[in-house]
């Protein structure tokens, strides 16, 4: 009978391990609900939302469009010795324009429109590592979740032993020690078991707040974590010269650098603007007007101050060179290290799921053989732990592929498509 009752449960518990569908009931969370709260709720990208909707690039603040002011005074002078006080008032409204600076408007105009774009980066960026974080989050409440299956098989093991030995002793053909040894091991299971639920409930705990609701919102997730897709390295790096975010921060700084530089060569060139307005005053007596002119200004000499920060600019624009070649080197070995860890822990997917059908026959003969009184308890419990250990590798391989799968799709730009 208890053999019959521990296959049973070996049925229960080890087919959501190997990835056998279940039902999924109505308050389980999917890993697509979650990254659709998340995208909806999360604090930083609400942040980097509102900064991506900031706008620096506009005509006006890069000094294309005129300006237009009014201004005005009055006064009123007295003169020792004259009997009334004569009053002065003016007003003015007067507009400028500059219509030529050596293109400084121009440069301005490109680096406040790349700052604009590296927002709009930016904010790609909080979302993409928002949605890497909730689906690593998420694949590793599973993992616990199916480790916590594997563990209560365990302690299902440890509790027939403990039963079995117990039963033994009454009849006097099992000793006290024997009895203490199996009450250790279930224990030990017990505690296990234990410290696994906690870490799966400080999981959903994160997984909560990178959900922005309230941290003790009790949910279920999936039974497994199913298998990656198989990834094309020449794409992901092809993808991941194109469109990853941080390369393309780095472009853009280069690109701010050299249109600071730009701006300031400009300051060797002549500015000329253009003036109008309308005048009206009263004096001793009242008059108004309109007046226009043009306006030309050159820097000749202010103390070498230009030329420095024109030396400064070319060594910063160099700088961004550099920091560009690096931020490419560092893509291209993250791509091949995460690559790398994908194909060894998709081979070891593999490999571990053959290890735990036999590791779960040796427990099961182990156990029989135990029963009968053909082996020790020291090589029943060394069958238990390879079987859980079998289990808990591949838990852990699958884990880690979704892990880097995710990672290379987020080099490679493609996680929000």
């Amino acid at each position: 009978m208890k053999r019959v009752i521990k296959k049973l449960f070996a049925i229960v518990l080890f087919a959501p391990v190997l990835g056998f569908s279940q039902e999924i009931e109505s308050d389980v969370l999917t890993i697509d609900q979650a990254i659709e709260i998340a995208l909806e709720n999360n604090f930083s990208i609400q942040i980097a939302r509102n900064i991506s909707d900031q706008v620096n690039a506009t005509w006006g603040s890069a000094g294309m469009l005129p300006t237009l002011g009014v201004g005005g005074n009055y006064s009123i002078s007295e003169a020792p010795g004259d009997a009334q006080a004569i009053a002065r008032a003016r007003a003015t409204v007067e507009l400028n324009w500059t219509v030529f600076d050596g293109f400084r408007m121009f440069a301005a105009h490109n680096r406040l429109r790349s700052m604009d774009e590296i927002s709009s980066v930016n904010f790609r960026v909080a979302v993409e590592n928002t949605i890497r974080e909730v689906i690593n989050q998420y694949y590793l409440i599973v993992s616990a979740e199916q480790q916590l299956r594997s563990i209560r098989q365990s302690l299902m093991v440890s509790q027939t032993r403990f039963d079995f030995v117990q039963a033994r002793h009454e009849v006097g053909s099992a000793s006290r020690l024997d009895v203490l040894n199996a009450r250790v091991d279930f224990n030990t299971d017990s505690s296990a078991y234990r410290r696994s639920l906690e870490q799966m409930l400080s999981a959903k705990t994160n997984l909560n707040q990178l959900l922005a609701r309230p941290v003790d919102i009790q949910f279920q997730v999936a039974d497994y974590i199913p298998r990656s897709s198989d990834l094309d390295f020449a794409e992901i790096h092809a993808r991941a010269l194109e469109q990853n975010a941080e390369l393309n921060i780095s472009r853009l700084q280069t690109v701010i650098s050299e249109a600071s530089r730009r701006e300031i060569t400009a300051l060797h060139m002549p500015v000329i603007s253009l003036n109008a307005g309308y005048d009206f005053f009263n004096y001793n007596l009242i008059g108004r007007g309109v007046f226009y002119g043009a306006t030309v200004r050159m820097n000749l000499f202010n103390g070498l101050e230009t030329q420095r920060r024109q030396r400064n600019a070319r060594l910063a624009v160099e700088n961004a060179h550099i920091a560009e070649q690096a931020t490419l080197l560092n893509l291209k070995t993250q791509l091949r290290l995460h690559f790398i860890n994908y194909e060894t822990n998709r081979d070891l997917v593999n490999l571990e799921a053959e290890n735990i059908e036999i590791a779960q026959q040796n427990m099961e003969i182990s156990l029989e053989r135990y029963q009968l009184g053909n082996l020790t308890a020291l090589e029943l419990r060394e069958a238990q732990r390879n079987y859980l250990n079998a289990i808990n590798r591949y838990i852990n391989s699958l884990f880690l592929t979704r892990v880097s799968e995710t990672i290379l799709l987020q080099l490679a730009g493609m996680l929000t498509q």
